[in-house]
């Protein structure tokens, strides 16, 4: 009787683990990392052009991210966890936010229009992303 007991608490206890606030484990966009948007193959032009890893010097206190890459359209950070990432994100003057990654368009020349597509374009590699685009124009 008592392995019925465990087997069914272990069952509830799987049941409710996607449900837990804050759970990484159960969150696939967790798994994608910025030298994987830089290096995905895109149908329209390149936006992730002069990429650069920048990891070692831009991911240092008070900025605590796991990765950056800085490319002719953006920065870009990526955090452990969204808080971090949405956290970092209202700290810059202009930017994007996605899941956990941060994109930073300042002092970058890049046209409007081509950052605009690397936003689109990092938007898009996930399924669930339904938020607008900042009108940056």
């Amino acid at each position: 009787m008592k392995s019925r007991s465990v087997a069914a608490t272990t069952i509830l206890l799987l049941l409710a683990a996607p449900s837990l606030s804050g759970c990484s484990l159960f969150d696939p966009q967790v798994d994608l990392t910025l030298h994987d948007v830089m290096n995905a193959g895109y149908d329209g032009p390149d936006v992730t052009t002069q990429a650069e890893d920048i990891t070692d010097t831009a991911c240092v206190s008070p900025r605590v991210c796991v990765e950056a890459y800085s490319t002719a359209e953006a920065d870009y950070f990526r955090f452990d966890t969204r808080k971090g990432a949405e956290e970092y994100g209202a700290s810059v003057k202009d930017g994007f936010v996605v899941n956990y990654i941060v994109m930073d368009f300042e002092g970058k020349k890049a046209s409007v229009e081509k950052q605009l597509w690397a936003m689109q374009a990092l938007a898009g590699m996930w399924n669930d992303y339904e938020g607008d685009f900042p009108d940056r124009g």
